[in-house]
């Protein structure tokens, strides 16, 4: 019975990579998902939470230069996802908004694995961070054993984002 249940864990940890490397494969294709972690889809993720920013905020929310910005910004007002329109306050100062174009695109918005994680309630977040951190230590020493007995680590240092 225990051993069932080990075999039942390793398999669903092996699901669990095996799924999480096809993602990855599918975020880096040419495929219409939209990565949320490169310029652009940060934009339509910052954009999909508040639809109505202005330029100078969302420069300051993606923290790069506002000339890098300008330019992302650009290129999604060219393929027609976002508007940018003189504020009604300050005509100095445009208000980007997204289009029906631009709706539709932070739909195919691929999650990231920080949303996936938001399935889990804050306690199950902190019960399985425990365990991961377990079998984290026991897969460590077993290396740390694996090599002094049989030579260096082939795969360079384990990180941990």
């Amino acid at each position: 019975m225990q051993n069932d249940m080990r075999l039942q864990i390793i398999n669903k940890l092996n699901d669990l990579a095996h799924i999480r490397k096809q993602l990855q494969q599918l975020k880096s294709s040419k495929l219409a998902l939209i990565d949320p972690n490169s310029g652009q889809g940060k934009v339509l993720a910052i954009l999909k939470e508040q639809p109505a920013i202005s330029q100078k905020e969302l420069v300051t929310q993606l923290a790069m230069k506002p000339q890098s910005a300008s330019e992302i910004i650009r290129k999604l007002e060219k393929k027609d996802y976002l508007t940018r329109q003189p504020d009604e306050k300050d005509k100095r100062s445009l208000t980007i908004q997204l289009t029906d174009a631009g709706q539709q695109a932070v739909t195919r918005l691929s999650l990231s694995e920080v949303d996936h994680i938001d399935a889990l309630t804050q306690a199950q977040q902190q019960q399985l961070d425990y365990m991961l951190d377990q079998l984290i230590a026991s897969f460590s020493e077993e290396n740390t054993t694996a090599k002094q007995n049989f030579g260096t680590n082939l795969f360079g240092a384990a990180t941990r984002k």
